[in-house]
């Protein structure tokens, strides 16, 4: 019980941060969005996909490798080795963060002009790429302090590090926004782009300083003093940590390399697809950004709810089986099935109820609110996936998830170049949808198979959907024949008919049975003891 209530804890902190964080972040796109216009946003979601493969190669399953061989030495390791071995862990990861940080770097800053003119298609993103190159090192030394951090449960210095840089984000961006908006598209980028490289910096030097108390306050102080013994115990666990490190970073990272290659490839041919379908150029990057660069965003947001479960699912679960203890893998994952599903059905219940008074409230746009339902149903598959593939990677079957994700991705690109000049930006939401099923299906099966999990369908899934519809057409009522209780366009009353939703959805989830009294007394439990 000790066990979970440190769980719980964690997971709702991060929770509060990451909600915290999610709602800035949304705010802040709405404020970018009006700012820049759909047209700019889709050159902003350009630049961030080529930006996005240059991480990919930075950080190169650092993270990952950090938190398994973390968790790994904290629960093997002797107490007297215990804090020298973790050290090496980490001075192996700066020299890995640097090396593939710099040379990232230096690609990044020295082929801006070939990636922005000739593969992104428009000169505009150069300057953008060149700023970002700066940003490489600190992101991968970032991204192991948090695996770090992951790994011993004090996940609060992730959300404090992340918050840091996030505020310091939206400071400079605002005044660089109003500072260079009279001079177009291309500055108003390089403000956007300027101030997420100073946050990415911040956020570095906070974790960094983080880390630091951390080792000076957890570690232990019972090594053997000097002589040989210890020289070789160093030498050993130096070439161990090198050997390790690289071996659990190096298969997930050339998996994610061709992944996140292909993920570049398919975002720079939609606006390409849609000129074939017969768009203008901007106008084929005002719907590339509406629907990639605002409809997700707020489509993920409400996962910030679930995400920090599932991102802690990774230590406990990688602590589970080194212990053997596959009954509580097995009661984790059904539980992570039963929790993910109710919440992300009464989320999707939501959004297409609300889809229309959202695109207007956030965006003033009715054609986001349109992206939005069509999105919306697709929540419970979306959701769900990322919490399988946490439990996944926390059972050590990462490359089966790497290879799933490359298998979608083809397949993504595939449908980009089938449909976008067909459909227009209507097969690209196609691709989404197609794509997040085919993706979710074979990470379900494997997970199913690997824990020896039975699906639960009619509690699952089957009740909570029941308890959504109604909910939503309780409210649909509300809003189309009792106009007085509601005015869409407002944020407020959006807020609060979402919020009595949300409630109703709630009430209706006890009275089918899909929670019960057992469980809010369990969570009781956890919580106060």
């Amino acid at each position: 019980m000790r066990a979970a209530k440190q769980y719980f804890y964690n997971a709702m902190l991060m929770t509060g941060a990451a909600l915290l964080m999610r709602a800035v972040s949304v705010a802040f796109n709405v404020f970018v969005t009006g700012r820049l216009g759909a047209d700019g946003m889709g050159l902003l979601t350009l630049v961030s996909s080529a930006y996005g493969f240059a991480v990919t190669f930075a950080t190169s399953g650092i993270s990952l490798a950090v938190t398994r061989m973390t968790a790994e030495t904290v629960l093997t390791a002797p107490a007297e080795v215990r804090r020298r071995r973790l050290d090496y862990v980490m001075r192996t990861a700066v020299c890995y963060c640097l090396f593939f940080g710099i040379v990232g770097g230096c690609v990044l800053f020295f082929g801006a002009d070939y990636i922005g003119g000739v593969l992104l298609g428009d000169a505009r993103t150069i300057r953008c790429l060149k700023l970002l190159a700066f940003t490489l090192p600190p992101t991968a030394l970032t991204s192991a302090l948090s695996g770090y951090f992951n790994a011993c449960r004090r996940v609060y210095k992730n959300a404090l590090s992340d918050f840091c840089g996030q505020v310091l984000k939206i400071m400079i961006t605002a005044a660089g926004l109003s500072l260079f908006l009279p001079s177009g598209l291309e500055y108003s980028l390089i403000a956007v782009v300027g101030g997420g490289a100073v946050a990415e910096a911040a956020s570095f030097f906070v974790s960094f300083a983080l880390y630091k108390a951390d080792r000076k306050r957890h570690g232990d102080g019972n090594e053997p003093d000097g002589g040989g013994g210890q020289t070789e115990l160093s030498a050993d666990t130096a070439y161990s940590a090198a050997r390790s490190l690289s071996g659990a970073a190096l298969p997930v990272a050339f998996s994610s390399y061709l992944r996140s290659g292909l993920v570049t490839i398919e975002h720079i041919l939609i606006p390409k697809a849609l000129r074939a379908y017969g768009c203008g150029y901007k106008e084929s990057l005002a719907s590339y950004g509406t629907l990639h660069g605002m409809v997700m965003p707020v489509i993920m947001f409400p996962y910030a709810v679930m995400g920090p479960f599932s991102s802690l699912l990774v230590p406990e679960l990688s602590e589970s089986r080194a212990r053997g203890q596959h009954m509580r893998i097995r009661h984790i994952a059904d539980s992570v099935f039963r929790a993910t599903l109710i919440f992300a059905v009464g989320v999707s219940g939501l959004m297409m109820t609300f889809s229309r008074e959202l695109g207007v409230t956030l965006y003033g746009s009715v054609e986001a609110g349109r992206y939005i339902r069509i999105i919306a149903p697709v929540i419970p598959v979306m959701y769900l996936d990322t919490a399988v593939d946490s439990m996944l990677k926390g059972l050590g079957e990462q490359l089966f998830c790497m290879r799933v994700n490359i298998i979608d991705s083809a397949l993504s690109v595939m449908l980009v170049w089938l449909l976008v000049p067909r459909l227009g930006i209507s097969g690209y939401a196609a691709t989404i949808i197609i794509s997040e099923v085919f993706n979710a299906s074979l990470s379900i099966w494997r997970l199913l198979t690997v824990t020896g999990v039975r699906p639960k369908i009619f509690g699952w899934l089957l009740r909570p959907l029941l308890a959504s519809l109604l909910a939503s057409s309780a409210t649909r009522f509300i809003i189309n024949f009792i106009p007085r209780l509601y005015r869409a366009g407002g944020v407020m009353p959006t807020v609060l008919m979402m919020t009595a939703a949300a409630a109703l959805y709630l009430m209706l989830l006890f009275v089918t049975d899909t929670l019960t009294v057992s469980d809010a007394e369990y969570m009781k439990r956890v919580l106060s003891g």
